[in-house]
């Protein structure tokens, strides 16, 4: 049974890339230009948080991998990387449950989500477009 709010793997790819509600949400929390500015972090530290998780997972080290989910997961919660969140989500899941090995498979796919996340959040318009 899974926690209400957590998505699954079968709706991870119905969550937007990014939510514009959950940026407006961190703009009215902390004010326009910290929420910008933590969006420019996410974007700046994506390549650390991808190449943790990738090696943490690769050295089947599963402290370092639930760590690296843990981060990836709460910052893209904050600033409103729905799917990747998801995803990140899903990963500490199957970390719990099966171990390393078959958290690692979904690494693909959270590279290409945290990518097109990326392109999202540095997008011209803030990332207010309609997602895929």
């Amino acid at each position: 049974m899974m926690a209400p709010g957590i998505p699954s793997e079968d709706t991870g790819n119905a969550l937007p890339l990014v939510d514009p509600i959950a940026l407006r949400v961190l703009a009215e929390d902390v004010g326009p230009e910290s929420a910008a500015s933590f969006a420019r972090d996410f974007v700046r530290i994506w390549p650390r948080r991808r190449d943790s998780l990738s090696a943490s997972l690769g050295r089947d080290d599963y402290d370092a991998a639930h760590d690296a989910a843990l981060s990836l997961r709460t910052s893209s919660t904050m600033v409103g990387a729905a799917r990747l969140a998801g995803l990140a989500c899903d990963l500490e899941r199957r970390l719990r449950a099966e171990g390393t090995a078959a958290a690692a498979r979904l690494l693909p796919q959270i590279v290409e989500c945290g990518e097109r996340t990326v392109a999202v959040l540095t997008a011209d318009d803030g990332g207010s477009s309609p997602q895929a």
